[in-house]
């Protein structure tokens, strides 16, 4: 018994270990040239096919055992949260069968205990399925390089207005 409360806490740890990675911040004084128009479009279609819903996959995540990790590419994490889930409400069912076939008050107690923990655990790995998979769509589309970068320039030749001065500082990180 005490294993199994282990081993629920091991894979809820083990579940919420995700690593962060900064975004490389937009470059608002760089100069850039004119894009073309046709590969903008292209672009945005392309970014918009992208999306994913975090309301839909958090109410995926609701209704079946994850499916909203599956929904957000996310394999592994959907495999482990519906068999962490799956294997709660075995765990419980179990301990209601023990409970009514127990003898005397105390080893029933014991195990209507153990039952409810499941159900306590259930409800907080229901919680984290659902908070994961409404992050994970929000991030679906985010930049993971790790490349990290800040390049500020000097505005273009015929942009500089009289009395200021132009900047030029470039920081370039690679992990």
């Amino acid at each position: 018994m005490r294993f199994s409360r282990v081993y629920v806490m091991l894979v809820c740890v083990g579940l919420s270990y995700t690593p962060i990675q900064a975004q490389p911040p937009a470059d608002s004084l760089a100069v850039s040239p004119v894009p073309d128009s046709s590969k903008t479009v292209e672009r945005q279609n392309s970014e918009s096919m992208g999306k994913k819903s975090p309301r839909g996959a958090m109410i995926r995540s609701i209704l079946l055992p994850g499916w909203g990790q599956f929904y957000n590419g996310k394999w592994f994490k959907g495999i482990l949260v519906a068999g962490t889930e799956i294997g709660l409400v075995v765990n419980a069912m179990i301990q209601n069968d023990f409970a009514n076939k127990a003898q005397d008050k105390l080893e029933r107690d014991f195990y209507i205990d153990n039952r409810n923990l499941s159900y306590w655990w259930l409800a907080a790995v229901i919680l984290y399925s659902m908070t994961d998979a409404y992050v994970d769509a929000h991030l679906y589309d985010f930049d993971e390089s790790t490349s990290l970068s800040l390049d500020v320039r000097t505005p273009a030749a015929g942009s500089v207005q009289e009395g200021n001065p132009g900047l030029l500082l470039s920081l370039s990180l690679d992990f």
